[in-house]
């Protein structure tokens, strides 16, 4: 049972649009969250391609771990949670030798089709369960050979995002097995590199390095980071793709699916093997690594990113900001189902106008061209809403199970409107409550692996015992 003492952990979370450092304190069973820094995560274009600003995000984690030391907390231990595909290349000295591009840049564009040519998406399906999307790693690296470009030739090590941060906070090279599992080149059975794609694929097998499992300890910080004024500091590997650690905060039940709502919406199931049937291929559904030896049986779906380029946009025009108390009221004064998109549209991508992406897209489709504030925002909810339906009967097709409940997570939890779109789309039950689900995830995890609660188990019932939950029931 729980120590009555105090567990302190530092959880990095990296999202596509910002980032934070959360201390999370344990005590008496229950856990409280402390938000110590929170930094913006903005891609730079350079050129012709999309960059993460690798450095700043680096000097930021720093801060954080010296926001949380000044803060007075005696941090047992930190760990890193980042988005999934991206990477950065390492030369043979260990240095980082470009800053890594962002996956909406348009590099890969074409590249599936290219090598779909060498290896099918079937053949590749089978193997590594992975939904084809031309974001996933294999595509981001195959445009590096398919350029001719001279960085991947004098490349040593490729390490995704949260490994690659790892490393220089603690000098270990590792790929850690939840984000690993994103480059669609991880063998969903085995949860190892898959050996016959780098036959067949024009890739090193030595840029990658050995899969280490959640849930064990990485190393202690670097002595330059020690010198700056920071404990020695244990660092864990956890969940590092940053649903596998919000999935893994969920009291799931049997009989419940999972929806984490942010710029992404990821709806599926945790399961104890994968499902690598044509029928789930088709489907468009995907096998990641969970924590707890799961896989996360799910469908990538765009999500907010539609709501929230709007947002920027209109920000960016009238130079004000707007709530989304604001925006979700002028939702509601809107008419019902006027008009409705595919948010995994490639015209939503990345546009450079997401009003004029919509309206174009109502327009093609023969549908009312929302005008108003308020009509653009219902649009995207109610769209969203339906897709979820949608993905949903097609879950219950390839599993065969019946799912009568739907637990959300992440920021788009808090969408009160939203939630009940989806309770009434899906005419299921649904469950919010835990919006930090990340950084919950990602320090229960760190208090299992040095010992301080006893599994997994332990830590979902101490977050029942600090969170109140809300359900929303279809009307």
């Amino acid at each position: 049972m729980y120590e009555f003492t105090t567990m302190e952990y530092l959880a990095i979370d990296l999202g596509a649009g910002s980032g934070r450092a959360i201390v999370g304190s344990i005590e008496n069973g229950q856990i409280h969250l402390d938000e110590v820094h929170r930094f913006s995560n903005k891609p730079v274009k350079l050129g012709n391609t999309l960059y993460w600003n690798f450095l700043s995000l680096y000097e930021n984690i720093l801060q954080g771990i010296h926001a949380a030391v000044k803060k007075g907390y005696q941090l047992q231990g930190l760990a890193i949670d980042t988005w999934g595909v991206d990477f950065g290349l390492l030369d043979r000295q260990g240095n980082l030798m470009s800053n890594p591009v962002c996956y909406r840049d348009i590099r890969t564009n074409g590249m599936s089709e290219k090598v779909d040519h060498l290896i099918s998406n079937a053949e590749m399906y089978a193997c590594t369960g992975i939904q084809q999307l031309e974001i996933n790693s294999i595509y981001q690296i195959y445009s590096y050979i398919d350029e001719i470009d001279e960085l991947i030739d004098i490349s040593d090590k490729l390490l995704f995002i949260p490994d690659l941060i790892n490393y220089f906070l603690t000098g270990q090279l590792f790929n850690e097995y939840t984000i690993a599992s994103t480059s669609q080149l991880l063998n969903a059975r085995t949860q190892q590199w898959e050996e016959s794609l780098f036959k067949i694929l024009p890739f090193s097998k030595q840029w990658m390095s050995p899969i280490r499992q959640p849930g064990s300890v990485v190393g202690t910080l670097k002595k330059e980071i020690i010198e700056t004024g920071i404990p020695e500091i244990k660092v864990f590997a956890v969940g590092s793709h940053d649903t596998a650690s919000a999935i893994g905060a969920i009291p799931l039940e049997p009989d419940m699916a999972f929806l984490s709502s942010g710029t992404w919406s990821l709806l599926g199931l945790a399961l104890d093997a994968p499902i690598l049937t044509e029928e789930a291929r088709l489907n468009d559904f995907t096998n990641e690594g969970g924590i707890d030896n799961k896989i996360l049986f799910m469908r990538n779906i765009t999500g907010l990113w539609l709501l929230q380029q709007l947002i920027v946009e209109w920000e960016r025009e009238e130079d004000a900001p707007y709530s989304y108390d604001y925006l979700l009221a002028e939702c509601m004064k809107a008419s019902a189902f006027r008009s409705i998109i595919d948010s995994d549209d490639p015209g939503f991508k990345n546009p450079v106008s997401m009003c004029r992406a919509i309206r174009g897209y109502c327009r093609d489709n023969g549908q009312p061209v929302p005008k108003t504030k308020g009509e653009l925002v219902r649009c995207v909810l109610e769209s969203l809403a339906l897709k979820y339906h949608s993905v949903m009967e097609q879950l219950k097709a390839c599993t065969g199970k019946k799912i009568n409940t739907l637990f959300i997570v992440g920021g788009g939890s808090r969408n009160q409107v939203l939630n009940q779109f989806i309770a009434n789309a899906l005419q299921m039950k649904v469950i919010v409550g835990i919006t930090e689900a990340t950084a919950l995830g990602n320090i229960i995890q760190q208090a299992v692996a040095n010992k301080q609660i006893a599994n997994l188990a332990e830590g979902r019932q101490i977050i029942k015992n600090s969170f109140t939950f809300v359900v929303y029931q279809p009307e």
